[in-house]
């Protein structure tokens, strides 16, 4: 087993790169399995995570994880998963192990606050006030640039090489369009999902969850 980070498989004669910590624990308990997905891809007719502001469209939301808390990452596992030794550690009275997301799922987490943050959709969630969205606009401004990059990057990363053909629209006055509708090869992105949120940490864990850090506290967030 290679101990690089950048794996390499060939498919349909294509060679495709993907960049995963091939120790993670979700490759270990679930295995990573790929089947094909046709985009929805419509430009008028709405999936529910498009529409406007509304409990109904935020239940759609959460129920893909995007607010999941923190998972276990066993102290065995935690190197090859990327976790360094002074990262936050969970005692051992309370079974040990680093508090981790899923990287995926913080993806999800930063889409569906851009969502929020739409100039539609932005005075209904200020108005809650809930969640990001009780601290300051300045502070509600930098979470969401700090969602935009990360998104940049990870679509950079895993920048889609595909192609979008184009049909014909209108009869009496026929011109192109972008067919946006097209096959992709997916991850079990269900099975992950489910596989996250058996092994979330609890909603409100004790006080001396956590063990008291050592000397490496950075000065600052990052």
């Amino acid at each position: 087993m290679t101990t690089d980070r950048w794996a390499s498989v060939r498919h349909a004669g294509f060679l495709i790169f993907t960049h995963f910590l091939v120790a993670a624990p979700v490759l270990k308990d679930v295995g990573i399995n790929y089947g094909e997905v046709l985009y929805n891809g419509s430009f008028f007719h709405e999936q529910i995570y498009r529409k406007d502001p509304s409990p109904e469209v935020d239940a759609a939301w959460k129920a893909l994880g995007a607010d999941y808390r923190a998972l276990r990452v066993p102290e065995s596992e935690a190197q090859k998963s990327g976790i360094s030794l002074d990262h936050v550690k969970i005692r051992a009275k309370h079974g040990g192990g680093y508090p981790a997301n899923v990287e995926g799922l913080h993806h999800l987490h930063c889409l569906n606050f851009l969502r929020k943050g739409l100039v539609y959709n932005y005075p209904y969630y200020k108005a809650l006030g809930q969640g990001p969205f009780a601290n300051e606009d300045h502070i509600v401004k930098v979470h969401l640039t700090h969602c935009l990059d990360i998104l940049r990057q990870q679509l950079m990363c895993t920048v889609d090489t595909g192609v979008l053909g184009q049909v014909w629209v209108y009869p009496d006055k026929p011109e192109p369009f972008v067919d946006f509708n097209t096959k992709h090869r997916c991850k079990n992105f269900e099975a992950i999902r489910a596989w996250a949120e058996v092994r979330q940490l609890p909603e409100n864990p004790p006080e001396d969850f956590l063990e008291t850090p050592g000397g490496g506290i950075w000065g600052e967030i990052p």
